[in-house]
C-alpha cells in the first residue's frame, strides 16, 4: 500500500512518537511510506534517519492563523493529487481537519484519523469547548475510520450523530527497551511530561513540598514547555528547589526511568499516555490521576495507584505510602509490567492498525 501519515507539528511528543513508530513499522512491512508534517523538527529528523520520505509544510503550526491554514490546506491538496496515496492517516486536530477535507476532495480511498486527546477535556471556557467539539465531529465525519486510543475516548463521542460506526479502539503499544542500572541511594521520584498546565505539575510540586518534609528524596521532572519558568518559580517559592531537578528536553527520555523509584503523572487531562506505558514496562510503581484512558491501564491497588486530579493531598499521602513500603512498590511494578506486556504491545498496535488499512 501507499501510506501517507499526516501530523501538525514535527516536535516529538506522544502523537509524533505514534506516527514515527507506525511509519517505521509500515515501511518494515514493505509499504510505500511518506509523512507530511508542519516544520522540520525532531520527528522529521528521526524519520529521515530511517530513510522515510518527509514532506514539510512550512506554514502549518499549532497556533491559529487563517492565512497559514489556507496555505497549508492547498499544499496538502497539491501533494495528495500528485501522490495519490491509498491510505491517508491523519493525526492531531488541525491536520485532522485540513487533511480530512483535502483527502475527501481528492478521493483518497481510506482516510484514518487518530485522536490523541480531545481538547474539549482541557480547562477552557464553555464556548471554546462547544467549538472544539463541532470541529472534532466534522473531522470524524470526514474520515472513514477514527482510531480512539482508549475506551474512554470512544465513550465521550460515541453518542454524536453519524459517528458510531466510524469508531474503533486501538491502544497505544510499546516494545521492549534497555535500561541502565540504578545507582541512586536516595529515593527518587520522577515524571516525564511536557511542561504544560494540563499536565498538573503544579499539583505535583504542592504535594512534593509536603512530602520532602517527611522523607529525604529527589524529584526529577523530564521535559520542556511553556510552563517551565512558572514551575521553577513555584519550586523556589515553596522552598523545594534543592530537591527538584528540571532536566529539560531529553531526546531519549525513557533512559531516565532507570533513575526513578516511583513514577508520577499528575495530569488534569490525558488520553492514553506513552509515559505510563514506558514506566510500567520498566517495572516502576506508578501513581497517576484517574483521567482519560489511564484507568484502562492502571487498576488502583493492583498494578498502580490512582488519585483524583487536582488533589495534592491524595498525591502526597500516596507518595508517603509508597516511599515507606518497598514491597508494595515492587508488587505494583511487577503487576503493571505484566499487564502492559499483555495488553499494550507494539506488535498488537501495528497489527490492528495495518488490518484497519486493508479492511
Amino acid at each position: 500500500m501507499k501510506i501517507l501519515y499526516g501530523i501538525t507539528k514535527s516536535n516529538f511528543g506522544g502523537a509524533q512518537r505514534y506516527v514515527f513508530d507506525l511509519a517505521k513499522a509500515a515501511q518494515e512491512h514493505e509499504h510505500d511510506v511518506s509523512v507530511l508534517c508542519g516544520g522540520d523538527g525532531l520527528l522529521a529528523s528521526k524519520l529521515k534517519a530511517k530513510n522515510i520520505n518527509v514532506i514539510t509544510l512550512d506554514k502549518l503550526e499549532r497556533d491559529i492563523s487563517i492565512t497559514k491554514e489556507i496555505s497549508s490546506f492547498f499544499q496538502i491538496l497539491k501533494f495528495l493529487r500528485e501522490e495519490k496515496p491509498d491510505i491517508f492517516h491523519i493525526n492531531s486536530s488541525k491536520m485532522g481537519g485540513l487533511g480530512g477535507l483535502a483527502g475527501r476532495l481528492t478521493g483518497v480511498k481510506k482516510i484514518i484519523f487518530t485522536n490523541h486527546g480531545w481538547a474539549f477535556n482541557e480547562p477552557r471556557p464553555n464556548w471554546q469547548k462547544i467549538l472544539i467539539k463541532f470541529f472534532a465531529w466534522i473531522t470524524i465525519l470526514l474520515s472513514h475510520k477514527t482510531i480512539c486510543v482508549s475506551e474512554k475516548t470512544k465513550e465521550q463521542i460515541a453518542h454524536w450523530p453519524f459517528v458510531k460506526n466510524k469508531l474503533t479502539v486501538i491502544y497505544n503499544g510499546i516494545s521492549k527497551f534497555n535500561l541502565d542500572s540504578n545507582e541512586n541511594k536516595l529515593l527518587t521520584v520522577g515524571t516525564i511530561s511536557e511542561l504544560h498546565r494540563i499536565k498538573g505539575l503544579d499539583i505535583l510540586l504542592k504535594a512534593w513540598s509536603k512530602f520532602i518534609r517527611k522523607h529525604p528524596a529527589k524529584l526529577f521532572i523530564v521535559g520542556e514547555g511553556g510552563e517551565r519558568k512558572n514551575l521553577e518559580n513555584m519550586a523556589y517559592n515553596l522552598g523545594i528547589s534543592g530537591s527538584v531537578d528540571f532536566k529539560g528536553f531529553v531526546s531519549d527520555a525513557r533512559s531516565f526511568l532507570s533513575h526513578f523509584d516511583i513514577f508520577v503523572l499528575a495530569s488534569r487531562s490525558e488520553n492514553l499516555p506513552y509515559a505510563i506505558l514506558e514506566a510500567g514496562l520498566a517495572g516502576l510503581p506508578v501513581v497517576a490521576t484517574s483521567v482519560g484512558g489511564i484507568p484502562e491501564i492502571i487498576e488502583s491497588g493492583i498494578n498502580g495507584v490512582l488519585v483524583p486530579p487536582e488533589d495534592s493531598e491524595a498525591l502526597f499521602s500516596t507518595l508517603i505510602l509508597l516511599a515507606e513500603d518497598n514491597a508494595l512498590r515492587q508488587r505494583l511494578g511487577i503487576n503493571l509490567k505484566a499487564s502492559i506486556q499483555e495488553n499494550f504491545s507494539f506488535e498488537k498496535m501495528v497489527k490492528k492498525t495495518l488490518a484497519l488499512y486493508r479492511n
